[in-house]
């Protein structure tokens, strides 16, 4: 599952959540620290990881 990183608007704290496809659509998340409903996701570099050998 992919990992996204989000950054609350009211407090200023940043945090990452494992999140299947479908609960990302869904956008019901809340800042740890504050409780704030108010997330930015943050645009982060990603890599791929496969099994084969290149």
């Amino acid at each position: 599952m992919p990992t996204y990183s989000f950054k609350c608007a009211k407090c200023g704290k940043t945090f990452r959540e494992i999140l299947s496809f479908r609960e990302y659509e869904e956008g019901k998340r809340k800042c740890p620290k504050c409780g704030s409903g108010k997330i930015v996701q943050l645009l982060e570099p990603f890599y791929a990881k496969t099994s084969r050998k290149s």
